[in-house]
């Protein structure tokens, strides 16, 4: 059996699993769900990473890509102070708004601050985790950069912990 049934990537770690060359490794030993906007976005790394060639299509039948009603993602996004929603990318957008509207205890792995922000603001602060944790949990760890660490997101949950806490970050 897969470890982590119940997992959402985001952009910034699947460029980095393809710029290790463990994808295909990480899939095999992880159950893959994605949105379809964080598949068009990986697919879009092509164009800034030249020598990173990322191609989800070869693995439909490995991965599951979600696409969600905009409404849904919308009254989502609409939950969220001025200060949050600049930081909150399309594809995080989508991917959150699933989170959020599950019942299974899916975890979330992102490179990205406001994700682990995020989670901590609206009290899921136990569904996120790092690649470096991911890693770590299956066998594959590698010497990564700090946006993918486990004190980095640890540092960001804190900080939206925090807003919770003040009660800022929601409208």
């Amino acid at each position: 059996m897969k470890k982590f049934p119940f997992l959402l990537l985001d952009a910034g770690p699947i460029i980095k699993l393809f710029e290790l060359g463990i994808w295909d490794e990480f899939i095999k030993r992880c159950d893959v769900t994605i949105s379809q906007t964080v598949a068009d976005q990986a697919k879009y790394a092509n164009l800034e990473f030249e020598d990173i060639r990322i191609d989800l299509e070869p693995y439909k039948q490995l991965i599951k890509i979600i696409d969600l009603e905009p409404s849904l993602v919308k009254t989502f996004y609409d939950k969220f102070s001025l200060s949050y929603k600049v930081d909150i990318h399309p594809g995080e957008r989508e991917t959150l708004a699933f989170l959020c509207n599950r019942t299974e205890n899916w975890q979330l792995c992102s490179a990205d601050s406001a994700v682990f922000k995020i989670l901590a603001l609206i009290g899921k602060a136990k569904q996120g985790v790092s690649l470096e944790e991911l890693l770590s949990h299956i066998g594959l760890l590698q010497p990564l950069e700090w946006q993918y660490s486990k004190k980095f997101r640890e540092t960001y949950t804190r900080l939206g912990q925090i807003d919770a806490i003040q009660g800022t970050g929601l409208v």
